[in-house]
């Protein structure tokens, strides 16, 4: 089942689920309204914006841990006890 969700981008309406149900989730929607980050997802012939990205919201200091790290997070380069004295 699909559902509108908020573009994290953009901040606009997007959809989260399946991918069946999305000319529903915007049928009430006006265009003007709709995400317009790229690429576009296309059904029935029209196009819709792609699907909303989950957005975890994680504090900076645990993005290494999710694969995200930094060059100064992952050498110690941030300050801090470790980065004195360098």
């Amino acid at each position: 089942m699909c559902m509108q969700a908020t573009c994290p981008t953009c901040s606009k309406t997007s959809w989260r689920g399946c991918g069946s149900h999305i000319p529903s989730v915007f049928a009430s929607i006006p265009e003007d309204k709709w995400c317009t980050c790229e690429p576009r997802t296309e059904v029935g012939g029209k196009q819709y914006p792609p699907m909303a990205k989950m957005n975890f919201g994680l504090p900076t200091w645990m993005t290494g841990w999710m694969g995200g790290a930094s060059e100064n997070a992952t050498s110690g380069g941030g300050g801090g006890a470790q980065g004195e004295g360098k």
